[in-house]
């Protein structure tokens, strides 16, 4: 199966929220039926063995709406509250479940990256962490065990 990958300037940046079909656990890795929000933890240029064509990975954590998350599963997830989840493009509070198991490195390209239909002429990325939500980012990965390549903004 070949992609249609988008080009490289449109890539994301880590702590960016895009748009992505994301794949059912069911489905292996195929394109999943709906567009869900999910957070950017890495991004790797890549090529493709197949053809030698240069593309973006894109790993991410996946975002589900918060109500349908346990409060007491809100540790160690970086949950985006009532009052945060607008400036970032969504359109509800969202946890982004920090575990491996919602964990998924994608190719940057058509058929698993686009924008909710309601939201289409806004881009594939819907918004950005700010700095006080990227502290949270990486204490959620401290609290989990996990590294993360780059250091975790000073707050002011």
């Amino acid at each position: 199966m070949g992609f249609n990958y988008h080009h490289p300037d449109t890539r994301p940046q880590v702590y960016d929220i895009v748009w992505s079909k994301w794949p059912r656990r069911e489905d292996k890795l195929s394109p999943g039926p709906w567009t869900r929000c999910v957070l950017v933890v890495d991004v790797t240029p890549m090529q493709d063995e197949r053809d030698g064509s240069e593309f973006f990975a894109v790993t991410a954590q996946y975002g589900t709406d918060r109500d349908k998350v346990a409060e007491e599963d809100w540790a160690n997830n970086l949950v985006i509250e009532e009052h945060e989840f607008r400036a970032l493009g969504l359109h509800k509070p969202t946890v982004f479940k920090f575990d491996l198991g919602n964990r998924k490195r994608l190719p940057w390209c058509e058929e698993y990256f686009l924008p909710q239909g309601y939201v289409r002429s806004q881009g594939l990325i819907a918004g950005s962490l700010n700095t006080g939500q990227r502290v949270k980012f990486h204490s959620c990965f401290n609290a989990r065990g996990l590294t993360f390549p780059c250091p975790a903004p000073a707050v002011a």
